[in-house]
């Protein structure tokens, strides 16, 4: 190309307009996915436009939804923020609100910690990134025993609690642009399978619409956003909503060694061959046809292989998850980011962990 050709076109570029508050074009991160396209006929053409743009994406995971920040070794420092901004086109922030609300029924937010979030969250924005801000770890709504450094609530106050911290949330974030989208709750489970969580997400989904009229909003089914579960899943009529769905598939390979499965799964298990290959397929192809039926995009909100496995079978296993998801035009965040479970990058040596960064990226 001719010097005034390229510099013409590169001008044609950055005059492009704003796509659902992000770069219609991005020279700095991570492509779209690909033509793939998901049923949209249930939704409105703006959430079927942004789900589709959500693309590539990290969990900014161990961070703010540890009891205490830093708990987990790792904070959610400045340079994380722009590191996941930079090479991703979305980040999703998981956030542990109930550990830093009153334990009363109101769930007053401590405002120091809500400005944390705020700081990843606007530094996000900033920078161009879609963000999906979450509800995690809140382990007593689902009945599940506390983590070191949470504490218990009035099991009277606890659904109204998780009421009252998304009506503060909501409320806060709601003049943020579109690029924000809102996650009710990561991974229901336990006591909220089937009717329960169909239930509170409702109420909590008429909540957020009290400020955030169109907002689009993430819900996921029960069993831990578990693709078996959709059937279950009953949905408010709202023409903004995304379902997140969650895969770690085949299980004793993804959490082979982890340290808080008691008794630990055992390590040197390979992949993937092709029984894994099927078992990781089959399980995108039942989400795309409950999409086709439902009408309603999906998100894979979390995926990754425990650094316990060998590289070399990591490896293959993320670059096989991210194609066929990518293949059903499924936008996806990693799990995660910097920490110990599946990081792409090495907080230590401040360096890629280059085999898994390719296999997401490349």
């Amino acid at each position: 190309m001719q010097p005034k050709l390229r510099w013409a076109f590169i001008a044609l570029l950055l005059s492009l307009p704003l796509i659902g508050g992000g770069w219609a074009v991005s020279l700095s991160r991570a492509d779209d996915p690909g033509p793939a396209r998901q049923s949209c006929k249930a939704v409105s053409p703006q959430t079927c436009e942004l789900a589709h743009s959500l693309g590539r994406g990290i969990n900014m995971g161990n961070m703010l939804e540890a009891p205490r920040e830093g708990d987990w070794g790792v904070k959610a420092e400045p340079r994380y923020v722009d590191l996941a901004a930079r090479h991703f086109r979305t980040v999703r922030v998981p956030v542990r609100w109930s550990n830093h609300a009153a334990p009363t029924a109101d769930a007053t937010i401590d405002e120091a910690f809500a400005r944390r979030v705020d700081e990843v969250v606007d530094g996000l924005l900033r920078r161009n990134a879609y963000v999906i801000l979450n509800m995690h770890h809140y382990m007593q709504l689902s009945g599940n025993d506390l983590h070191r450094h949470e504490f218990k609530v009035d099991p009277a106050v606890v659904e109204t609690r998780f009421l009252n911290m998304w009506r503060q949330i909501a409320a806060r974030y709601k003049d943020r642009p579109n690029r924000l989208v809102f996650e009710l709750l990561n991974e229901p489970n336990g006591k909220l399978d089937g009717e329960p969580w169909n239930e509170l997400a409702a109420k909590a989904l008429a909540v957020v619409r009290q400020t955030n009229p169109d907002r689009a909003v993430i819900i996921g089914p029960g069993s831990w956003n578990n693709v078996k579960e959709l059937p279950r899943l009953k949905l408010p009529k709202d023409p903004n909503l995304i379902v997140a769905i969650h895969t770690y598939e085949p299980f004793n390979f993804t959490h082979q060694g982890v340290e808080w499965r008691k008794p630990p799964l055992p390590a040197g298990i390979p992949c993937c061959d092709a029984r894994q290959r099927r078992e990781m397929t089959e399980t995108l192809e039942a989400a795309r046809d409950w999409n086709r039926k439902h009408g309603v995009p999906l998100h894979l909100g979390e995926f990754g292989a425990y650094s316990k496995g060998d590289m070399r079978s990591r490896v293959n296993w993320a670059r096989h998850m991210r194609d066929e998801a990518e293949k059903r035009g499924i936008g996806w965040t990693w799990w995660e980011l910097a920490s110990d479970f599946s990081g792409v990058w090495n907080p230590e040596t401040n360096s890629w962990v280059e085999p898994i960064r390719g296999a997401l990226l490349d």
